[in-house]
């Protein structure tokens, strides 16, 4: 009679594993292991960190089965196959190309197999486990994510995501080669942006696309700076011709992102003066740079931004008289000690008038190109 109890259950636990409903996982924690066999002593296939997915097709004791990942490699010998079906029955699968590796699995006779010769070791052939496969993983460190199909449109964006990402910087690339005048960075930059739109969901790739974002801001930035200062002794005329001709490309190349540039600003900063000053046309490149990246801003939101992140400096401002290439201001800002600690320009305050004066300034940092102290722009002074 004990022994009829314990087979009747043993039967209904059997059973009862054909309606296990498989679901995909997501790790709740970094560094769990992955392993060969449900109990702790099994050899650990990998590891795997938090928000990794995974695919749970069963259950035993403390641990869910689960498909092998994706990207799992399987070894088999190659002397029991031939023309890609096995020649022989229980042909161990193992996970490293060698005897010694753990064994995942086995194949039968007359089962066929695709794979491909080793590169380390081509006694074996490398082939991707048989779908039978199970790995198993603590039951404590999963949580259920949603069906199936979560993780098969997890892996298709995955896979859009890293071949949108590749494509950005591919395009960054060649467009960072190329001089300022050349230069069309606006696909590259609405690759960037679609990623950071539409794929939050894979936070590695979004910061990579940060990252590229910004490399491609501050090399279109220090291209169309350094063209700036090549042009910054020419004729009024030519400087008025310039400055137009920036207009009309830059309203080209940013129509697509409907940036809002004030229609009065060109006209304004035209009637300044009769000669534009070298600094208006370095802040207007600024701007036109900034609002590649942010698209359906103005001049004055830019401005907004900068003095959101501005510093408060002190010290005491002095002209600067030399007259060299590149300098990054016309004024410093001395210390407390009365050294220099940076370069000050500003198109909106007269700077003279506060010349030898111990002031407070509230200021934005700008290219400093590669002087010894940081440059500013100042929005005001106390």
């Amino acid at each position: 009679m004990r022994f009829l109890i314990c087979l009747l259950i043993s039967s209904a636990v059997f059973a009862a594993a054909p309606n296990f409903k498989p679901f995909t996982g997501k790790l709740v924690a970094n560094k769990v292991r992955i392993r060969a066999k449900a109990d702790l002593e099994s050899p650990i296939i990998r590891q795997m960190n938090k928000n990794d997915l995974l695919l749970v097709v069963g259950d035993e004791g403390d641990f869910y089965a689960i498909e092998p990942m994706k990207d799992t490699k399987a070894y088999v010998f190659r002397s029991y196959i031939l023309d890609n079906v096995v020649e022989a029955n229980r042909v161990n699968i193992r996970l490293e190309p060698h005897v010694d590796a753990p064994i995942i699995g086995q194949l039968q006779a007359g089962e066929k197999v695709e794979g491909t010769v080793c590169s380390i070791n081509p006694k074996w052939l490398e082939i991707s486990p048989p779908k039978s496969v199970r790995f198993f993983i603590a039951k404590e460190f999963v949580s259920n994510a949603g069906g199936p199909e979560f993780l098969a449109n997890m892996q298709k964006r995955k896979t859009q995501v890293e071949e949108l990402l590749s494509s950005a910087f591919m395009n960054a690339e060649e467009e960072c080669k190329k001089d300022y005048e050349e230069m069309a960075p606006q696909h590259a930059i609405e690759q960037f942006q679609k990623i950071l739109r539409n794929f939050a969901d894979f936070p590695e790739a979004c910061t990579q696309a940060k990252e590229g974002l910004a490399l491609l801001k501050e090399t279109y930035l220090n291209k169309k700076i350094a063209y700036l200062e090549a042009k910054a002794e020419l004729s009024t005329s030519a400087k008025e011709e310039l400055l137009a001709k920036h207009k009309e490309e830059n309203t080209e190349l940013f129509a697509n992102e409907a940036v809002k540039i004030d229609p009065s600003l060109w006209s304004k900063r035209a009637q300044k003066s009769e000669n534009l000053g070298f600094w208006d046309t370095i802040e207007e490149s600024l701007f036109l740079s900034w609002s590649a990246f942010h698209t359906g801003k103005s001049f004055n939101e830019y401005y907004a931004e900068q003095k959101a992140n501005a510093s408060v400096l002190t010290g005491t401002i002095e002209r600067y008289t030399y007259d060299v290439r590149n300098k990054p201001g016309d004024f410093i800002l001395r210390g407390a000690e009365d050294a220099p600690v940076a370069y000050l320009y500003s198109t909106q305050i007269d700077l003279d008038k506060f010349a030898g004066k111990s002031v407070t300034l509230l200021a934005s940092p700008r290219p400093n190109n590669h002087f010894a102290f940081p440059a500013y722009f100042v929005f005001s002074i106390e």
